[in-house]
């Protein structure tokens, strides 16, 4: 009898103290995510690319090409034409260095407020 009092008390207080955790549970996102990575240094200097490819179509953009920190080293990404998202312009990558460390910032599409036109896209 004890024990099914208990087991009652105990299934009560862990279903009340349940919902006052969940009722309050705020989910936030920050306005601006962190994208920027440390890296081991600066990347090396840029390649010189050959002759630009015919554009595959009226709306393509040229991204010229850029270093990418793959998270162990630089890859040269060449440079390539792609259909930027609409509204949007190509922001390359940027290579900064703060407080004595490097970081690499991720190149990618903006849009006139400066962010990304799919960070919304499931909102």
């Amino acid at each position: 009898m004890a024990r099914a009092r208990a087991r009652r008390f105990w299934s009560t207080m862990g279903m009340a103290t349940g919902g006052l955790v969940l009722g309050a549970c705020v989910a936030t996102e920050p306005a601006t995510p962190a994208r920027s990575v440390s890296v081991s240094g600066p990347p090396p200097a840029p390649i010189a690319e050959a002759d630009r490819p015919v554009a595959p179509s009226a709306q393509a953009v040229w991204v010229a090409g850029y270093w990418h920190w793959t998270g162990v080293h630089y890859a040269w990404i060449p440079g390539h034409w792609e259909q930027a998202p609409p509204g949007s312009t190509w922001a390359g990558p940027q290579y900064v260095k703060r407080e004595g460390s490097y970081f690499y910032e991720p190149g990618g599409w903006k849009n006139p407020q400066g962010q990304s036109p799919r960070a919304n896209a499931f909102r």
